[in-house]
């Protein structure tokens, strides 16, 4: 197996500190039979333009075993970006002490919330180690590969079978998390912020204005009818920040959750049994948790993650299935506040303080999506005020598979009220 080692990423930069002497107190409790490490290889862990916020490395170890045989073992080590690649600016969100608050608190205590109730149900991998170290915060993760799990395709989208097992998993992950606020009280202060924080106006600002004049001409070739009426009710970047600081805003009596905050295909991972039927689904990548309605997570989820003969035709029955599960398990767990209604949850996703999630997952998110794996994918060139950045926003604009799920996906949101952007004007 360690002989077969492939590299997904060769332009990734590895740091020399991350090295068998790091992993020997994680493997000295996971691996206790073991002798010595025979061979240790870091490799990237998932190709380019799969992950904007981190560095994901897949550690290959060889081990000699106390009985004299050897043992492959793989690890998953989770970093933040380097600062000249888009890691201050993602340090500003506060993305990794928030996440490490998910794994060593909230996500055990879910888990264990419906293991008192008597269901066996996993929702994250299991953390083995976090530390803080020279300002960066890591992680050590089981390898979930291990265990036969795989990702998902994003450039394909998901069918029926995959929608519903994500829709089911986000429920029951949401269930607990409005549980364990009803028992606990308030999440700290820093889960009321998410992809909008007030303190990054100006990443958001820049963001938008760098993307705007090759995002108004892609509309004009997507193929729309009246594609102009369009383009003149595009936002300006005023409007676009009172949509986004809409999130922050909170109603008595709403239906609340910790929404996952970055819930996309990209951070669900499958596996199967033998006759291939879905066995289990498992979600990473908790940096962007925020408390909120739950239409945050599902106008993400359906905008960017459906396959695209589903998207709009099963839009509504997307949300049933959620909510079914929903109710299920905040039955189980006893909440004891009123259960949300269906239309409660319908009329949320048109709700004016969640539309950015959804314009938000078009302007930024889908484009990406939809591209091929290029080594040029990523959140620095996306953003970078340059001839190469320019040209990357070109290429993924007018991706012809982009255009022909815009040409639909644009109107029909439009049509809903979500992209009213003179309801933000004061």
């Amino acid at each position: 197996m360690t002989d077969e080692i492939v590299n997904p990423n060769k332009h990734l930069i590895i740091p020399d500190w991350i090295n068998e002497k790091y992993f020997s107190g994680v493997l000295a409790k996971d691996e206790p039979d073991h002798v010595k490490v025979l061979k240790f290889t870091p490799v990237a862990a998932i190709p380019p333009g799969e992950n904007f916020t981190s560095t994901m490395l897949r550690i290959h170890i060889k081990l000699e075993m106390k009985d004299g045989s050897s043992k492959d073992k793989t690890y998953i080590f989770k970093t933040m970006l380097p600062e000249e690649r888009g890691g201050k600016d993602i340090a500003e969100f506060g993305l990794f002490p928030k996440e490490a608050k998910m794994y060593e608190t909230y996500l055990p205590a879910f888990e264990a919330l419906y293991k008192k109730a008597g269901w066996d149900i996993q929702l994250a991998p299991k953390c083995l180690h976090t530390e803080e170290r020279n300002g960066d915060i890591h992680f050590i993760f089981e390898d979930l590969r291990d265990g036969g799990f795989g990702n998902l395709d994003r450039t394909k989208g998901l069918d029926m079978r995959h929608m519903t097992a994500s829709l089911r998993k986000l429920a029951e992950y949401h269930a607990a998390s409005a549980v364990y606020e009803e028992q606990n009280g308030r999440y700290p202060e820093e889960f009321y912020e998410g992809f909008v924080t007030r303190s990054v106006k100006k990443f958001h600002i820049d963001g938008f204005n760098i993307k705007e004049k090759a995002y108004k001409k892609a509309m004009l070739s997507w193929g729309m009818p009246d594609a102009e009426k369009y383009v003149d009710k595009f936002p300006n970047a005023e409007q676009y920040w009172a949509q986004g600081l809409a999130t922050l805003s909170y109603e008595p009596n709403e239906f609340y959750v910790l929404n996952h905050g970055d819930f996309w295909s990209s951070n669900l991972m499958t596996n199967y049994l033998p006759d291939g039927s879905l066995d289990k689904l498992i979600l990473l990548d908790f940096q962007i948790c925020k408390w909120g309605s739950p239409s945050e997570d599902l106008l993400f989820f359906l905008i960017l993650s459906s396959r695209n003969d589903l998207r709009i035709k099963e839009f509504d029955n997307f949300v049933r299935i959620y909510w079914e599960r929903l109710v299920e398990c905040l039955k189980v767990l006893q909440y004891k506040k009123p259960l949300p209604a269906l239309r409660e949850i319908q009329r949320s996703m048109y709700h004016k303080n969640s539309s950015f999630y959804a314009f938000f997952s078009i302007l930024n998110h889908l484009p990406i999506i939809l591209f091929p794996t290029d080594k040029d994918s990523n959140i620095h060139n996306m953003s970078a005020e340059t001839p190469e950045g320019e040209r990357l926003r070109e290429r993924l604009l007018s991706n012809p598979a982009f255009g022909s799920v815009m040409k639909d996906l644009y109107p029909f949101l439009y049509n809903r009220g979500i992209l009213n952007f003179e309801d933000y004007d004061e």
